[in-house]
């Protein structure tokens, strides 16, 4: 099974034509439109959670699960009120969308790797049920602190997973440290001297291959990843 995340950035129909080329089992699309503007073909499901916001003109942004119609469902434990995370069921394997971002209305605005680490208590009863691949912008790094330092960085995000029994396939492959990528998976503001690596994919099961995407300007100021398990 293929499963691709891909943030596009400022979603267009022709960015979300390239994504569907890919031919992936499960695509995880950060920052992508709601489905009635997404046009997708008939043959695929889409859930999406997102906000409607106005950038020149009216948009919506969101995370979409896309996957192949009639080859998964999310569960009745899927949990809205966390934004962002999306459960996906594939036969045993457990798929985790995720981009933990801030939400645009007048909710008190939480750190990301405070989010990240709701959404991983919410979910992880279910992660010893199933094989879990948790994949997605997960918008946390290493030395990214809130004022109190209450919430950590990556690497608390990392050991909270790590505790239930995932880890980083990226680091696992290659055998580097958190905070010391040799490789980015984002550019902040599309400047390649201001690289972060914002982009994981975490599981418990057997992994075939893990690929990065060669760095796309126009598509994102993302790199995709695929995972094959």
């Amino acid at each position: 099974m293929k499963i691709v995340s891909y943030n596009i950035n400022d979603s267009q129909p022709w960015k979300i034509d390239n994504l569907l080329r890919i031919g992936a089992d499960v695509l995880v699309v950060p920052e992508i439109t709601c489905p009635e503007d997404a046009q997708l073909p008939e043959t695929l499901d889409m859930k999406w959670c997102g906000i409607e916001y106005f950038y020149h003109r009216k948009k919506w942004k969101g995370l979409g699960v896309i996957w192949k119609k009639g080859q998964g469902h999310v569960p009745e434990w899927f949990n809205p009120n966390h934004d962002y995370a999306i459960p996906l069921l594939i036969e045993d394997y457990l798929i985790l969308g995720i981009w933990p971002t801030k939400p645009t209305d007048d909710r008190p605005k939480k750190p990301y790797p405070q989010i990240a680490q709701e959404i991983i208590q919410e979910y992880a009863p279910h992660f010893k049920e199933y094989k879990t691949l948790i994949i997605g912008d997960f918008n946390c790094y290493v030395n990214q602190y809130d004022k109190t330092m209450k919430y950590g960085d990556m690497l608390m995000v990392n050991k909270l997973l790590e505790s239930n029994g995932l880890h980083s396939i990226y680091h696992k492959q290659t055998g580097e440290e958190l905070g010391k990528e040799s490789v980015p998976t984002y550019y902040h503001r599309f400047r390649e001297s201001d690289p972060y690596f914002l982009d994981y994919a975490y599981t418990n099961c057997p992994v075939a291959s893990l690929r990065m995407f060669p760095w796309d300007r126009e598509m994102s100021d993302h790199v995709g990843m695929e995972i094959i398990i």
